[in-house]
């Protein structure tokens, strides 16, 4: 354990307008403390920072470096994932190095699960994101077709940008951008809502919503 703290690069928070809080000064002596391997201190403080805030990946992260350092293997691992599971991705590699596997979450990152989100065709659902980076050209075809049933989106020579995610319900949750007028949106919004159904990402089995505002589709309707 005694090379473990070189691995870690250690969580600072970065509220600027904040300095004097009181979560702030904590990370402040903290990751002081941390860094002189007064892991006892450290673990003190980062857990003090927990109690006021338990959603703060930061200090999971560097809590569970701290007990890393501390020879306490279990603890650490716990907390990795927590800090994981609130959106810190460099977790991932720590799990995988000092955990063996990572463990579910109701949230993950698009290239830790299993499976993508999904949209119905011909009666199967199949992936709207092949190869974890690009989006399923059979999509794209789809919402081509329910575009030009309407005039007025027929009528669009700009861009339109559409980010994709499917929460843990199923839920279609995406947003529409580009130089198009507020009814042309709704519309494509209306569009993608109804064309067709949707399941969520799965990992271990288990229904997933994925990390981020989605997957942009850079759609080009008049090509």
């Amino acid at each position: 354990m005694k090379n473990l703290l070189l691995i870690f690069i250690l969580i600072f928070g970065n509220s600027a307008l904040a300095q004097e809080s009181e979560i702030d000064n904590l990370m402040v002596e903290a990751n002081k403390a941390f860094n002189a391997s007064d892991f006892q201190t450290a673990k003190d403080k980062y857990a003090s920072v927990i109690k006021i805030d338990s959603t703060k990946r930061g200090a999971l992260f560097n809590l569970g470096a701290t007990h890393l350092n501390l020879g306490d293997n279990n603890k650490a691992c716990s907390l990795f994932q927590k800090a994981y599971s609130h959106g810190d991705i460099d977790s991932y590699d720590v799990i995988m190095q000092y955990c063996g596997k990572l463990e579910y979450s109701e949230k993950m990152f698009q290239w830790h699960v299993d499976e993508s989100f999904k949209f119905q065709q011909e009666g199967q659902f199949v992936e709207v994101i092949l190869n974890k980076k690009e989006i399923n050209p059979d999509f794209i075809e789809l919402l081509k077709s329910e575009i030009k049933k309407s005039k007025e989106l027929k009528r669009i020579k700009e861009k339109v940008i559409i980010t994709l995610n499917v929460d843990i319900g199923g839920n279609l949750k995406t947003k529409v951008g580009g130089k198009i007028s507020s009814e042309q949106k709704q519309k494509l919004l209306e569009i993608l809502h109804t064309m067709t159904e949707y399941q969520p990402a799965t990992y271990q089995n288990r229904k997933v919503e994925l990390f981020g505002g989605g997957y942009a589709l850079p759609l080009i309707i008049n090509k």
